[in-house]
């Protein structure tokens, strides 16, 4: 599943399908990670963050259309059919679907970051650190759908984040310095 023959800079770490690995914003930024994730699994992460990553000019359905357009092997002729389906399933009426992403709730900002994700079929999803900010019981909520999603699909998750209780909660990314 993954190549770990290319290595970017001096870091390199083994991910094993189905895992929720942490990793410290201490021992590796953001950025660094998701270059790294690239060079080791040929293609980058899925990304959820609260930070804007669509397009703000395009509205919530339009966003949708383009991420899954541009995912590899992805039946074109469907791809609108699986946008209505997971605005359907998201409970996104059609009218909320022609606004800007602004309009969602930050709970149907990050759920459908991870659908998209999931339908683009990323191996690895990163998680920025914007969990350190929900209440325990929104994290503890967060916490279990992102197990399911581990469990139930060839996904691995990676928090990266400064958090000390969520550091603790997942397998802890072992990087290894690779010769240079």
């Amino acid at each position: 599943m993954f190549n770990q023959s290319e290595v970017v800079g001096k870091y390199l770490f083994l991910l094993s399908p189905k895992t929720i690995y942490t990793v410290s914003t201490e021992q590796m930024s953001l950025p660094s990670l998701m270059k790294q994730v690239k060079a080791q699994t040929g293609t980058f992460p899925g990304l959820i963050t609260t930070d804007d990553v669509f397009i703000d000019y395009l509205t919530v359905k339009e966003n949708m259309l383009v991420a899954l357009s541009l995912a590899p092997n992805q039946p074109k002729r469907t791809t609108a059919f699986l946008v209505n389906e997971l605005l359907e399933e998201l409970n996104i009426s059609e009218s909320l679907a022609k606004q800007s992403f602004t309009a969602l709730s930050m709970k149907q900002y990050i759920q459908l970051q991870l659908q998209i994700a999931l339908m683009s079929h990323k191996k690895v999803i990163v998680i920025d650190d914007w969990l350190r900010h929900e209440t325990t019981f929104d994290r503890q909520e967060w916490l279990l759908l992102f197990r399911h999603f581990a469990r139930t699909t060839e996904c691995s998750f990676i928090f990266a984040t400064s958090d000390e209780k969520i550091l603790s909660l997942g397998k802890p990314l072992k990087i290894t310095t690779a010769a240079v």
